[in-house]
């Protein structure tokens, strides 16, 4: 019976964790939009699988005060840094793109495509939001960032 105990214990101990996986539609019905646009409960370990249903555009994180168009690339200094690059789902296809999640802060995401058009029309993700950091709040300021070229 210990053995038994033991060998459970053991077996446990050394399976991985698994963390939970969240899907996001990009660009569902056409739209520019990721479904959902909220993504609450996220911690290092989870992560997020964007598919690209229409058109083509990428899911890339960004900042909170200047979202359109996010940057571009990431470090091995700054791994919260991520990019799907331009996906393009007009061949019928539907494209994957993983994005590892390793924080539970608020993160910002949008689609960087035509100089950040997309996100000005609010194409737009935000993991973990709070009140102060607010999808609405992250849209709004989409909605006036400067689209630069």
């Amino acid at each position: 019976m210990r053995f038994a105990t033991l060998a459970t214990a053991v077996t446990l101990a050394i399976l991985p964790v698994l963390g939970v996986n969240f899907d996001v539609s990009v660009g569902a019905n056409n739209g520019l939009i990721f479904a959902p646009n909220t993504i609450s409960g996220a911690v290092a370990g989870d992560t997020i699988t964007f598919t690209f249903v229409s058109r083509i555009h990428s899911a890339t994180t960004t900042t909170f005060v200047n979202p359109c168009p996010p940057p571009l690339g990431g470090s091995s200094s700054s791994p919260d840094v991520f990019d799907s690059g331009f996906q393009d789902a007009t061949t019928g296809s539907q494209p994957v793109s993983v994005m590892n999640i390793t924080t539970s802060d608020t993160q910002f995401i949008s689609c960087r495509q035509a100089a950040g058009a997309h996100c000005q029309a609010g194409m737009l993700l935000v993991v973990n939001p709070t009140a102060e950091l607010s999808f609405s709040a992250f849209a709004q300021n989409a909605a006036t960032d400067p689209l630069q070229n």
